[in-house]
């Protein structure tokens, strides 16, 4: 009996570094596939001259996870027809991404950028997105190099707190 209640101290401790490691690996996705919307919305912008309300209808289902809840309450947003402006319905969405973890220079990067979108020329807007995702760019090598330091310490600290555990209950 104390070998099996041994075992699970060590198995849900070790659970619960995954969750903690898997967290690194999940922001490097999250901006990979922000990085990847903004560059289909600059060239929206650039060549197609596509409405933001069309591109988000087009493009919010292709996204899954975080990023894909972030436009749809975007497509919601303007949908709805409120009156609220872009920018409202831009930190509305940025909520969303603020709750899965992204690193806050991130969320300070796009709510800058909401507040241009939709006010200026396209040369200007698209100008703006190429600056954010230089930044996003930087952030995402920042994120992946905190994922290969981090990881393994995590996943191998469950363990080892799952151990410790079960040594000092012995």
């Amino acid at each position: 009996m104390k070998s099996l209640a041994a075992g699970l101290v060590i198995v849900s401790c070790g659970g619960m570094g995954f969750v903690i490691a898997s967290s690194y690996a999940q922001r490097v996705h999250h901006l990979r596939e922000l990085i990847r919307f903004l560059q289909v919305l600059e060239s929206e912008i650039q060549f197609s001259r596509t409405t933001l309300p069309k591109l988000l209808a087009v493009q919010a289902p292709l996204f899954t996870g975080v990023v894909g809840r972030f436009l749809q309450v975007l497509n919601e947003g303007l949908e709805a027809g409120t009156g609220d402006s872009l920018a409202a319905i831009w930190e509305q969405g940025l909520a969303v991404l603020a709750e899965n973890g992204l690193p806050q220079a991130v969320l300070e990067e796009l709510h800058s950028c909401g507040a241009i979108l939709g006010r200026s020329d396209a040369a200007e807007q698209s100008k703006h997105i190429k600056q954010l995702l230089y930044r996003l760019e930087q952030a995402l090598t920042l994120a992946e190099q905190d994922r290969e330091k981090h990881l393994r310490l995590w996943q191998y600290m469950g363990f080892c707190a799952g151990l410790l555990i079960v040594l000092l209950l012995i």
